[in-house]
């Protein structure tokens, strides 16, 4: 008898919600593995938004009342783990999905809670998820700055470090790439810089811009922001630095693009710039997707950067804010075919850590290791 896992998540279609993302696609790679699993979410959503993802949408309101009639719900139907997703925008400010895993531990239900940004909460936000540490039986983390703070209130061994995944997989082509590229005025003749992601206060772009002027000339290179618009005074304000460095002409917004076209671009793009604030870190889903593409990244070194992210290895890393030792590593990828080469392999290799069958593979460990303890 396949393991059963009710997958509890706040948001689901029509929200737009990276955890829901998660959630779906976690759900569909634990069917490859044989486990039985389906989300739950709030009352009112669209379950059947994935045609692929058995989904229903009863859980109420996440007040404590709410949660409360879903913890009766989930205790009724009898699966081995409930696996409560965390965060969601239908749990701001509500008390309910802190208090789930308390009603369903009272009955003897196996709990495990994915805590996606513990780091990035408030302290009101970090304390109110540390009920969910103590009532659970097992917390899944995606990254090692979670780890050490969470691990400074409960034990190692009631932790688990599972990354999170690209959301793009690597199904576009580079031809594809080359005409989006095109449509939007970079020219096949010259290497292109792609920056993917929302493009918003912290992701660089400013140290990015001022970056291009350090670059030799002969590299010509250009410059591809792959991102739904951004606030309209935002951009106004990049174009603006951007012509005031005199670069406007090489830098080009493609506006939103589907999964498939995303993808495309990235195999048809020299080099991924991804010059962050705070640093690289095994939450950027942006990080990932260039990485799963082997693309060659360049990007920077901040307190959150996992040690597996390896300069001269599988990418080049840079201090944030540093345009110039930035445009030092941009144009040492550019010069040295070598060296992208083997930086593009070694980023395809540490994607793998990121697959989502190494992603559903963690996940069902855990699973059976809280149903194994039962059985004995």
């Amino acid at each position: 008898m396949s393991l059963r896992v009710d997958m509890v998540c706040g948001s689901y279609p029509p929200d737009v919600c990276g955890v829901s993302d998660y959630s779906r696609r976690l759900v569909r790679e634990l069917a490859v593995l044989g486990i039985d699993a389906r989300v739950v979410t709030t009352s009112g959503l669209d379950a059947s938004a994935d045609a692929d993802v058995r989904a229903e949408a009863v859980c109420p309101s996440w007040t404590v009342r709410g949660a409360l009639k879903l913890g009766r719900i989930l205790r009724s139907r009898g699966a081995d783990v409930v696996h409560i997703q965390f965060p969601s925008q239908r749990f701001h400010g509500q008390w309910g999905i802190h208090v789930l895993p308390i009603y369903l531990r009272a009955r003897d239900v196996r709990v495990v809670t994915t805590l996606h940004e513990y780091c990035m909460a408030p302290w009101g936000g970090r304390l109110k998820q540390l009920l969910n540490v103590a009532f659970s039986n097992r917390i899944i983390l995606t990254n090692e700055e979670d780890m050490a703070l969470v691990g400074r209130w409960t034990s190692p061994e009631k932790l688990a470090l599972v990354r999170i995944g690209s959301n793009i997989e690597p199904e576009g082509s580079s031809d594809e790439g080359r005409a989006l590229l095109a449509k939007v005025g970079l020219g096949p003749d010259r290497p292109v810089l792609v920056f993917f992601g929302f493009a918003r206060p912290g992701k660089g772009l400013e140290t990015l811009f001022e970056a291009l002027p350090y670059l030799p000339h002969e590299l010509m290179a250009q410059v591809a922001i792959v991102s739904a618009d951004p606030e309209p005074d935002y951009k106004s304000r990049m174009s603006a630095f951007c012509a005031e460095l005199g670069v406007g002409e090489s830098v080009k917004w493609t506006g939103y693009l589907p999964e498939r076209d995303v993808s495309s671009v990235l195999m048809a793009s020299t080099v991924a710039v991804l010059p962050f604030e705070d640093g690289a870190s095994a939450r950027r889903g942006s990080l990932l997707a260039a990485l799963v593409h082997g693309v060659p990244v360049v990007t920077t070194a901040g307190p959150g950067t996992p040690g597996v992210f390896r300069h001269g290895t599988n990418m080049l890393l840079s201090p944030p804010g540093d345009s110039y030792e930035l445009a030092a590593n941009i144009a040492r990828m550019l010069r040295d075919d070598g060296l992208r080469a083997d930086i593009s392999h070694g980023a395809a290799a540490l994607g793998v850590e990121f697959s989502w069958r190494q992603i559903a593979m963690g996940n069902a460990e855990v699973y059976h290791s809280l149903t194994a303890r039962r059985r004995s």
